[in-house]
């Protein structure tokens, strides 16, 4: 993993600030070509690596940790084989932010500007920076739950230091330092994989769940949007999209370079949803929890204290887990807010590589004084953020978990259909979506946002009938 970073080719990107998209269209730039063409496929693969893993470590965030945990506590292994039909899907939808970076070398906004015009650009970019604001609402309210539970820490301090670290991190203007603390900070999620076996799943009653659907039941539709939502982010198609950019992969449109991001996608989009089944089937086979709603780290501190025969255990293992998968999805939705209002808005983000001799205040001011409306959304949406979780407990309660992935969900249809259109009609024939992919995808697409769209009258009357029994009890 650590390869994948380390080379000279993560900084390529970094050397000209936070979105340095400035690679002419369809043309690779020559330090990327040079230096890949001379190493074998494996160091060619690593050198890749990063956007597809970050996006993947970032989809699986604290809510959608939450999200799976409520799944298995509910309905078991009922909604275990929906994570697996929905690997190909993410797949899809990431692959097409991929094939357009690579060949048109811009992030998704500015291409929408491109070839739509700005009006089309801001009714992207506007509900995608919103979905950043409220997703990274969710992250900061994580991570201050996952503290307090674990070790008492006062909401307020979490939050505080959470948003401190973003725009400290953001300061530094560098790409590379911000894909290496968000793999870093996401590679923790494996743990989970370990916990799977140590519950005992039983495999008669995985069996019997996979093949049972309940869909009569509105919790039932609410929890498959959800999970839809909690995969096929908005926010994480935008930001690989500019990421690939960043990371000096703009342009490089021959097979090989397609090929090796394509490999760096499918197993991101594996791990992803692997990381979601992981949670799914350690909390149903649990039974702490059955057949009831999970919504706080607190349970899960029961069950993995259960799980991992300790409590002190289980508040490591969650705190450097459940924290990792906020800190990599609070760094992917806060550049991707940004990047999107300032792809928007029309503006260049090219502008002169500094010398690496620069000190850190140097290179700080410089990219204050070249990029203030990256910095501007930046820090207005950590600030923003930051805020409402502190000043409105409950409306940051209310939103993280399913609810957090219900509007992910409600919000995903403009942006794949855009990453179809775009994929579809405005890349060069060779690139271009073959007819009977771009129609199957279209249904598939189709299909994943009509079912959000129509279940929302569903999940509400399902939530007003849970809130009449609360208060009735």
């Amino acid at each position: 993993m650590s390869a994948a970073i380390d080379t000279p080719l993560s900084d390529t990107g970094s050397r000209v600030g936070m979105l340095s998209t400035s690679v002419e269209e369809g043309h690779a730039p020559a330090s990327f070509t040079s230096r890949s063409e001379k190493r074998p496929f494996f160091m060619r693969l690593l050198m890749t690596m990063g956007p597809g893993l970050m996006v993947c470590f970032a989809d699986t965030d604290g809510s959608c940790l939450i999200t799976a945990a409520d799944s298995g506590s509910e309905w078991r292994y009922k909604l275990l084989l929906l994570q697996i039909i929905l690997i190909p899907i993410l797949y899809c939808a990431q692959e097409l932010s991929v094939r357009l970076a690579l060949v048109r070398g811009k992030g998704l906004c500015a291409l929408i500007r491109q070839e739509a015009g700005p009006r089309w650009a801001w009714i992207v970019a506007v509900p995608l920076l919103l979905d950043c604001v409220l997703a990274l609402i969710s992250e900061l309210n994580v991570v201050g739950q996952t503290l307090l539970a674990c070790w008492g820490c006062p909401l307020w301090v979490s939050y505080t230091l959470f948003a401190l670290a973003l725009m400290l991190l953001a300061l530094t203007g560098s790409y590379a330092v911000a894909e290496k603390v968000g793999l870093a900070m996401g590679i923790l999620q494996v743990f989970f994989f370990a916990t799977i076996f140590m519950n005992h799943p039983r495999g008669s009653e995985i069996w019997s769940d996979l093949w049972t659907f309940p869909v009569t039941n509105g919790n039932y539709i609410k929890l498959i949007t959800a999970n839809v939502g909690a995969v096929i982010m908005p926010w994480m198609l935008a930001y690989q999209q500019t990421a690939c950019c960043e990371k000096g992969l703009a342009g490089a449109a021959d097979p090989d370079h397609l090929l090796l991001e394509r490999i760096d996608t499918a197993f991101g989009s594996v791990l992803t949803q692997g990381v979601m089944s992981a949670m799914l089937m350690t909390v149903a086979a649990s039974k702490l929890y059955a057949g009831q709603d999970i919504s706080t780290v607190d349970q899960l501190v029961v069950i993995f204290s259960e799980t991992l025969d300790g409590e002190l255990r289980a508040k490591v293992a969650l705190s450097l887990s459940i924290c990792g998968a906020c800190i990599v999805a609070a760094i992917v939705v806060s550049l991707c807010g940004s990047w999107a209002l300032e792809e928007a808005m029309g503006r260049d983000p090219r502008q002169g590589s500094f010398q690496e001799t620069n000190g850190l205040r140097e290179r700080v001011r410089s990219n204050l004084k070249n990029r203030p409306v990256f910095y501007v959304s930046f820090f207005l949406t950590c600030m923003s953020a930051w805020a409402l979780a502190i000043f409105t407990p409950t409306f940051t309660v209310d939103l993280t978990g399913v609810w957090t992935q219900f509007i992910n969900g409600l919000l995903m249809p403009p942006v794949v259909f855009a990453l179809w259109y775009l994929a579809s009609y405005h890349l060069p024939e060779g690139h271009r979506l073959s007819t009977c992919y771009k129609w199957s995808l279209f249904a598939v697409f189709g299909i994943c946002s009509a079912f959000c769209l129509f279940s929302i009258p569903i999940a509400i009357e399902d939530s007003l009938n849970s809130q009449s029994d609360a208060h009735l009890s």
